[in-house]
């Protein structure tokens, strides 16, 4: 009884010790730059050479205006025709040009009309809230999705794209071709010093429910 006892006692101080190794790897050890770039490595999923028929533009916080820029490139270069962005009505910061609040669609017309888009280029797709972001967004699209579109380039943020890439392709029509584009380098990211271990565990969670 006393051996198996110990034995116990052993695998509980085995699984205690591997939870503190991961602790320190995902968030102590993340903090240093290197060890990050190493962490994020399999997040990453990109297509340099990205283009379609249109580009879908992942909603975010800050982070949102990395992404609007790497969605105006693609239509500068000539690699996509049109811009697919999820219309945001709450209200934004005050714009001193126009003299009353924006909404945050209005600022995304005006900056994209700054980076020399037309608003003609973009498709507006009407807001769905739901518990998972990325997958509400991805399954929004999948039932707003223009009929010609049969290549989608989708944008965000280098750390969440294999995310984004498994959301979408399970919920677009299979012969929808999903294209990943990350807005930037996971070094010049907004995300840069998020914590990598949650987007590791929303990975986990979307692979089982998406």
């Amino acid at each position: 009884m006393q051996i198996l006892s110990s034995g116990l006692s052993l695998k509980i101080i085995k699984r205690i010790c591997s939870l503190v190794v991961c602790w320190l790897i995902f968030v102590v050890l993340s903090t240093s730059a290197s060890v990050r770039n190493w962490l994020s490595a399999p997040l990453v999923v990109n297509d340099p050479n990205a283009r379609g028929d249109a580009c879908y533009i992942l909603a975010g916080g800050g982070s949102l205006w990395e992404r609007l820029d790497a969605g105006a490139d693609l239509i500068q270069m000539g690699r996509i025709s049109t811009l697919l962005i999820m219309r945001d009505d709450s209200r934004g910061p005050y714009s001193f040009k126009a003299q009353t609040s924006w909404t945050r669609t209005q600022w995304i017309i005006d900056y994209l009309a700054w980076r020399g888009i037309s608003a003609d280029r973009i498709i507006w797709i009407p807001q769905t809230v739901g518990l998972f972001g990325t997958l509400t967004e991805a399954r929004t699209i999948a039932k707003n999705l223009p009929k010609d579109v049969k290549t989608l380039v989708v944008v965000s943020s280098a750390p969440h794209m294999r995310r984004a890439v498994l959301a979408f392709r399970r919920s677009l029509p299979a012969d929808v071709r999903v294209v990943p584009y990350a807005a930037t380098t996971f070094e010049n990211s907004y995300e840069m010093y998020h914590p990598i271990w949650i987007e590791y565990i929303k990975l986990l969670v979307y692979y089982l429910v998406a």
